[in-house]
C-alpha cells in the first residue's frame, strides 16, 4: 500500500509543482486573463484523468478522444496567444465534457463497463491527498491559504461525482489562546472547507463539519508544529451503491441508451 500511496504523492506534486504552462523564476508574469484561462485548462486536464479512472476511455473511447481533443486545441490556442479562439473551443469542450459525465454516471451504475484496473480506494487517497496539503490556515485565521483552496478545487471535482460518499470535517487548532475560542476557530475552520468545496460544485447535504479546537493538538513548541495544528481532517465515509443492479452491458443497447441521455 505504501508504494501506490507514494505514486499518488509523486503524482500530486507533479500537478501542482511542475506545470509547464507557468513562467520561470525571472521571466514575465502572465497578465491575470492568461492566468485564469490557464489555470481553467489546468482543472480540465485534472478531469480528463478522473474520467480515464472511471473507465470513459475503456467505455466510450471516440466521445474520450473528442473530448481530449479539444483539450488538446485549447491548449495550443491558449499557448499560441489566440485568447478568444480558446474561449470559443473550452466552451465545446465544457459542452462535451457535459454530456460525458452524464453518460458515464449511467453506465457506472447500470452496467459493468469499466475498465479492470478500476479503483474506487486508489480514488479515495487520490482525494484525501489534495485534502490533506500542509499550511492551511494561518494564526488564528480561518482564511483557506491560497495553496489550500487550490487543492480545494481538484478535492471538489472527485466528490461531486461520487454521491455516495459522505465527508466528515474536524477542525484544528493549535494551544495558544483559549479552548472555547479555539473550539470555535476549529468549527470556522471546517465550514470554510466546506463553503469552498460547495463553491465548488459539491452538494451540501454530503458534509458534515466538526471541532476539537486545541483537545488534539500534538507538542507545538515551534512555529512549524503550530503550524501543523492548524488544520481540517477529512474522513470519507462510502455508503454503498443503491440506485440499480449493475447488469452487463450490451453495445446494442447503446445507441438508444445514448439518445435518451
Amino acid at each position: 500500500m505504501r508504494a501506490p500511496l507514494l505514486l499518488l504523492v509523486a503524482f500530486f506534486l507533479l500537478l501542482t509543482g511542475c506545470s509547464s504552462f507557468w513562467p520561470a523564476p525571472g521571466e514575465t508574469p502572465l497578465p491575470p486573463p492568461k492566468q485564469a484561462q490557464l489555470r481553467q485548462l489546468e482543472l480540465h486536464q485534472f478531469e480528463l484523468q478522473l474520467l480515464a479512472i472511471r473507465g470513459a476511455k475503456h467505455c466510450l473511447p471516440g466521445q474520450y478522444i473528442k473530448l481530449q481533443n479539444l483539450y488538446l486545441q485549447a491548449r495550443k490556442e491558449a499557448l499560441s496567444g489566440f485568447d478568444h479562439d480558446a474561449e470559443m473551443t473550452l466552451l465545446k469542450y465544457q459542452t462535451h465534457n457535459a454530456v460525458i459525465q452524464q453518460q458515464m454516471d449511467w453506465l457506472e451504475y447500470n452496467t459493468l463497463c469499466l475498465q479492470p484496473n478500476y479503483s474506487e480506494v486508489e480514488l479515495k487517497e487520490r482525494f484525501l491527498l489534495y485534502m490533506e496539503v500542509d499550511n492551511q490556515f494561518a494564526l488564528n485565521k480561518s482564511t483557506l491559504l491560497p495553496k489550500y483552496r487550490e487543492s480545494l478545487r481538484y478535492a471538489a471535482e472527485i466528490l461531486k461525482r461520487q454521491s455516495h460518499w459522505h465527508l466528515q470535517l474536524t477542525g484544528y487548532t493549535d494551544s495558544q489562546g483559549h479552548i472555547q475560542g479555539n473550539y470555535m476557530l476549529g468549527l470556522e475552520r471546517a465550514n470554510a472547507v466546506k463553503d469552498s468545496l460547495i463553491e465548488n460544485g459539491v452538494d451540501p447535504n454530503q458534509i458534515i463539519v466538526f471541532s476539537v479546537g486545541e483537545n488534539q493538538a500534538v507538542a507545538d513548541n515551534t512555529l512549524t508544529q503550530q503550524l501543523n495544528n492548524r488544520k481540517v481532517e477529512a474522513r470519507v465515509l462510502v455508503e454503498h451503491h443503491a440506485q440499480s443492479i449493475h447488469r452487463v452491458f450490451n453495445i446494442k443497447d447503446w445507441h438508444a441508451i445514448r439518445d435518451g441521455l
